[in-house]
């Protein structure tokens, strides 16, 4: 294929696995990783376990490899995957006009979503933008946008996963964990066959996941419990009992000693509530805004809700940020969502 043929296909998005242009962005990507000597990684704020992931197998990937890799992460680390290997190498900044070879972007989501992130897209020759939510615009040379797979890690996986070999324990160990954390311990409507397959294969090559889940979903701090209580103290009803509704305030989080990160997941409990078809958590933010966190049972798009606010994600999982209070953002949010209801029928 020739050179102007490549760059463009290097740059299309989206991509569908399994296709001839699919295996040749694989080609390319692992070609400019091999040919790297420094690697920088960039994930979206709040990394859950589908960012970390994807960074910390990159890093530990870089090192059997003989590679100098920066994973560029500002946030603190949820408990439930703060005790993956490698996190004590994250690193919230960058030595004054440094470059690297290549930059991974991954997981980055909505670019709205990088805020400080994007003054480091340039310090690498060539940029490499790995995700699976929809409707993205590529944002480096080479883009691998699949939004059928469950997770970057996924993705991720497929790159490194170069031959017959398996890979290196401390790369699945994350890779893993992405799959898991995104796909709901392989409950959501994203785990497809390619991610139990992707599993298996760890699985079969010796990664023990016994201890994952009791990591993950059950080993959670005072504070943490703490501030899912409030949600679950505050949870209404709508629409005739299809929309689940909570909020938590800045003053849930001060009283509680609870962190942002802390609150990740109480949206969960809102999907349990019999009837739900739409769930819906407002968080008040540090900044002043307000996040609402979207859940559709499956028939309504909460994506589409999510970008008439300027936000995004997933069909069944989206969320957005808000500039009015709470006591205004509620009823207008709640009138969106009821209209999106009343067009089902």
């Amino acid at each position: 294929m020739p050179d102007a043929a490549l760059a463009t296909l290097a740059r299309s998005f989206p991509t569908v696995a399994g296709t001839p242009d699919y295996e040749r962005k694989i080609v390319l990507i692992r070609q400019a990783l091999h040919q790297a000597d420094t690697l920088l990684s960039i994930a979206h704020p709040f990394s859950d376990g589908d960012a970390l992931g994807s960074q910390l197998a990159l890093l530990h990937w870089a090192h059997h490899h003989g590679k100098r890799c920066v994973p560029l992460n500002f946030d603190p680390l949820p408990s439930q995957i703060s005790w993956l290997p490698g996190t004590d190498r994250l690193t919230d900044r960058l030595a004054d006009g440094e470059t690297f070879d290549v930059i991974l972007l991954m997981e980055t989501t909505d670019i709205s979503r990088m805020g400080d992130r994007i003054r480091f897209f340039d310090r690498a020759r060539t940029r490499i933008h790995l995700d699976h939510h929809p409707g993205l615009r590529g944002l480096g040379e080479l883009n691998l946008l699949d939004e059928g797979a469950s997770s970057t890690c996924e993705i991720l996986y497929t790159i490194l996963k170069d031959g017959d070999s398996a890979l290196p324990p401390d790369v699945m160990e994350p890779l893993y964990l992405g799959i898991m954390t995104d796909t709901g311990n392989f409950r959501y409507a994203n785990t497809t066959p390619r991610a139990h397959r992707i599993a298996a294969e760890m699985i079969e090559a010796g990664l023990a996941v016994p201890p994952f889940f009791k990591r993950v979903y059950e080993s959670n701090s005072p504070t943490r419990v703490a501030i899912h209580g409030r949600a679950m103290s505050r949870v209404a009803r709508a629409g005739a009992g299809r929309i689940v509704l909570s909020w938590l305030t800045t003053a849930d989080f001060a009283e509680t000693g609870a962190t942002e990160v802390d609150a990740d997941g109480c949206i969960t409990h809102l999907c349990s509530v019999t009837g739900m078809e739409v769930a819906i958590l407002f968080r008040e933010q540090p900044d002043g805004r307000l996040k609402a966190s979207f859940r559709s049972a499956g028939r309504v798009d909460v994506q589409a809700i999510a970008r008439s606010y300027g936000g995004g994600g997933h069909t069944l999982a989206a969320s957005a940020h808000l500039d009015r209070p709470l006591e205004q953002a509620r009823p207008e949010v709640l009138a969106r969502v009821e209209q999106a209801l009343a067009e089902l029928t």
